[in-house]
């Protein structure tokens, strides 16, 4: 049987005679975060996504394949959801499977109610109309007034104005794990490790939603810098032509 996740950590780590705090230094890792991957806590981390970041950034410092243990991990310690599919149609009891609801006439049928209408009101016209003498037939004549043609007023409606687009662009002043999205939802860092000196970007947007596993990184929004602090917290942030929000965790972006 494999041996444990945080037994290949620990053992690594001390084959190496690496302290914690050393990893820590180096990784911008919390101790209690390397502490709770190497006894198997992995339910102590702030979430998944941030679990398999500095997990990878783990086992490179470590010199381990990380690309084996994030599969290990994620077929050890992640449950695949279902989930619904919300496009269901909804079986109309009794109707043998899916159809329209009940009670409510197809377009045909109002169609076929319309016209049967307007032939009614025309027979009644025309009963009415033969059964009087010519005075009523000319006082008929005589009320009768041809519409002309009606106008046609056509009103135009501006476009409504569309958001301003925001330039983002991200430098890694350290080894820090990043997810980056844009308005639509498009991945535009999906979830990587950066080491000092790497850059993404520039990227063109209405708006991003970006998480940092620390804050070894440098934003330019709209070629101007905007301040990060050095943390070994998960950041969050909303970028848009208005400015800068700082994101709760419940809506940062995992790259999931």
């Amino acid at each position: 049987m494999a041996p444990e996740l945080g037994q290949s950590l620990r053992e690594a780590r001390i084959r190496g005679g690496i302290e914690l705090d050393q990893v820590e230094q180096a990784t911008k890792i919390r101790i209690r975060y390397l502490r709770a991957m190497e006894e198997d806590q992995w339910e102590l981390l702030p979430g998944p996504a941030y679990a398999r970041g500095f997990l990878r950034t783990y086992a490179q410092f470590l010199g381990l394949d990380d690309e084996v243990l994030v599969q290990e991990y994620g077929r050890r310690h992640e449950r695949v959801e279902e989930v619904e599919n919300p496009l269901v149609e909804p079986v109309v009891p009794g109707g043998g499977g899916v159809g329209r609801p009940r009670g409510r006439p197809s377009g045909t049928v109002l169609t076929g109610l319309v016209v049967a209408a307007v032939l009614g009101g025309l027979f009644v016209v025309g009963l009415i109309g033969g059964s009087g003498n010519g005075d009523h037939g000319a006082g008929r004549g005589a009320g009768t007034k041809k519409a002309g043609p009606s106008a046609t007023t056509t009103s135009a409606t501006a476009p409504a104005p569309q958001p301003a687009q925001v330039s983002l662009r991200l430098r890694s002043t350290g080894t820090v794990w990043v997810c980056l999205v844009d308005d639509r939802g498009r991945a535009l860092v999906n979830g990587v490790t950066l080491t000092a000196g790497e850059a993404r970007g520039p990227f063109q947007a209405r708006a991003f939603k970006v998480t940092f596993g620390n804050g070894e990184v440098r934003m330019e929004v709209d070629n101007k810098p905007f301040g990060v602090p050095q943390v070994a917290e998960p950041l969050g942030y909303e970028i848009a032509s208005r400015g800068v929000s700082q994101l709760a965790s419940s809506s940062r972006p995992t790259c999931v």
